[in-house]
């Protein structure tokens, strides 16, 4: 009796499943496209379907809602989501490796417009340090022959005629220090070490021996590392929380984040808060990635889980990053992913610098793959990170490296939201963003 009971159920439970294609084991719903893919995602609030189609739900209560990832499927592809109720914005791939989507109109300019004011309002503070660019006049500097390789003569000659030229010499700073500075900022560097050498257009032999190579190296370097027009990044930059429920903007941005995403409830809600920066004149920020890999940081908790660490004794766990676009921007300032979709990637190489240094975003934005240019209530999304085969934080993606281009003329208002994911190990644990406010945010 007991064995028959069973297989009626079983039966029973088959035949359920079969019947609807709608929902998937997990609850989602899954549609084909004209090109026969098929695509899953969770069933929208505001569908207004038959509520007794069946869904199916884990056993275990304690097993939450795993991740989700939208299928780039290819550039240019586009799918419609319902952000609120009665509107609808589109998410058009960009590109599939890194998966990127840019959404216009995102942001209404209401939306935009109040970000920006309330940055204003609570005060913007430098993401990086202002040096007095002067420093290079006022300070004592190593007199002498350098000791690496500016201290040889074939670093500087490059066409072996016996002669530095100008040009020359701008080269051997970018080579050597990765630094880009023009004729006159060049010849301005060599007036505040009182060196005459270039005056007449060359260095000859006789005067490279006796050159200052080791005061001009550590110049540059100075340069290259306090000057806030060449540090790898140069903005200001106000932290404004999403868990202030008397701001209704600010709380309905985020219920849209959770229709765009896909993403449950509560990885949006454990999200950071909302970075907002303002780029003036130079401003930029040189290529880099959102995340941090798993394979360098095997022992190293989230920063998100645990807040005491930040900001050097954890990992950024960053599942993905939308960028908001909060005015027009006059000249400049657009976002670059230098590897997008390139078959010929090797990250090493890459970051060995073996074709240049296409991480300076100053000196090489647009020989990057995906330009996007900044534009009000624009979005871009992208993903940081792969899911593992249960659902959770995977490897990072070496494609996903972006940065800020520098603004030519105007000035460009950007916000960064970046959503936090745990790996499998940690998924029971919640964002500590959720219980705690972090100090500086607003």
């Amino acid at each position: 009796m007991k064995c028959t009971l069973s297989i009626v159920l079983l039966t029973f439970t088959l035949l359920t499943v079969v019947s609807t294609n709608m929902y998937t084991k997990d609850g989602q719903q899954c549609e084909k496209d004209k090109h026969g893919n098929e695509h899953c995602y969770k069933k929208d609030e505001y569908d207004e379907e038959d509520d007794d189609e069946p869904v199916f739900y884990d056993a275990d209560p304690n097993l939450r809602e795993p991740l989700f990832i939208w299928d780039p499927v290819r550039v240019g592809y586009e799918r419609e989501i319902e952000v609120e109720p009665g509107k609808t914005v589109k998410l058009v791939t960009a590109a599939v490796q890194p998966k990127v989507f840019t959404i216009e109109n995102f942001l209404s300019e209401e939306e935009a417009d109040h970000i920006v004011e309330k940055a204003k309002f609570y005060g913007l503070a430098n993401s990086g340090l202002h040096i007095d660019t002067k420093i290079s006049t006022d300070k004592e500097y190593t007199s002498g022959k350098a000791r690496d390789s500016l201290g040889w003569k074939g670093r500087w000659d490059h066409d072996n005629d016996g002669k530095i030229t100008l040009p020359e010499v701008i080269r051997t700073c970018e080579y050597n220090i990765k630094l880009y500075l023009n004729e006159t900022e060049m010849m301005g560097v060599f007036k505040s070490l009182k060196m005459t050498e270039l005056d007449d257009g060359f260095i000859n032999e006789e005067e490279f021996r006796t050159l200052n190579t080791a005061g001009l190296g550590a110049a540059w370097t100075d340069i290259r590392e306090t000057n806030p027009r060449f540090r790898d990044r140069f903005s200001e930059q106000i932290w404004l929380k999403h868990t202030d429920t008397t701001d209704k903007i600010m709380t309905n941005l985020r219920e849209k984040v959770i229709k765009l995403t896909n993403l449950p409830r509560y990885i949006i809600e454990g999200g950071e808060p909302l970075q907002v920066l303002r780029y003036q004149p130079f401003g930029h920020y040189h290529a880099h990635f959102d995340g941090q890999d798993p394979k360098e940081y095997p022992n190293t908790k989230c920063c998100h889980l645990d807040l005491e660490s930040q900001p050097y004794n954890c990992r950024l766990c960053r599942l993905m990053t939308i960028i908001y676009y909060l005015n027009d921007v006059e000249g400049g300032g657009e976002t670059a992913f230098p590897v997008a979709d390139k078959k010929d990637y090797v990250e090493k190489d890459f970051r060995q610098r073996a074709k240049g240094d296409l991480y300076n975003l100053s000196q090489f934005c647009h020989n990057a793959s995906l330009v996007v240019k900044p534009k009000k209530g624009r979005a871009v999304m992208f993903y940081n990170h792969f899911l593992d085969n249960k659902g959770w934080l995977g490897g990072m993606d070496l494609y996903s490296l972006h940065g800020g281009c520098d603004i030519t003329k105007g000035i460009k208002w950007m916000a960064n939201n970046w959503i936090t994911s745990p790996p499998a190990e940690y998924a029971h644990q919640d964002s500590l963003y959720t219980m705690i406010d972090p100090e500086g945010a607003f």
